[in-house]
């Protein structure tokens, strides 16, 4: 699934871990970040993270990132970054959600994982 805005990983990571029945608690210690990062991540407003602290939480999922485009091994479609640190046993992959095209929809699809109705949207 590509990222196209920062708030998608965050709720990567946290379909991840719920599908795994893991705390934050568990997931700051296996990744070696502190949970109030992880919580900041999961709710969007980690924007600023650092690369090897991202690749620490996917790698604690068993999930990893992938890059595609020009210029990026000829001929192959994308690069899989190898993942940090010594990761829990992988799972079977969380299923991914519609890719979101703008802000707007990724609002309503948050929106809609939390229970909240906007204004304007149905009853």
């Amino acid at each position: 699934m590509p990222i196209d805005v920062p708030r998608q990983a965050g709720i990567y990571v946290r379909r991840a871990r719920e599908a795994r029945d893991m705390t934050r608690a568990r997931l700051a210690a296996e990744s070696g970040v502190s949970e109030r990062l992880l919580a900041s991540l999961e709710l969007g407003d980690a924007t600023g993270i650092r690369l090897d602290k991202l690749l620490g939480v996917f790698g604690a999922l068993g999930l990893s990132l992938t890059v595609q485009g020009e210029g990026v091994a000829a001929g192959s479609a994308g690069v899989a970054l190898p993942a940090v640190g010594d990761p829990a046993p992988r799972q079977a992959p969380v299923a991914p959600s519609p890719q979101v095209s703008s802000y707007d929809e990724l609002y309503r699809e948050i929106a809609r994982e939390q229970g909240i109705t906007l204004v304007g949207e149905g009853t």
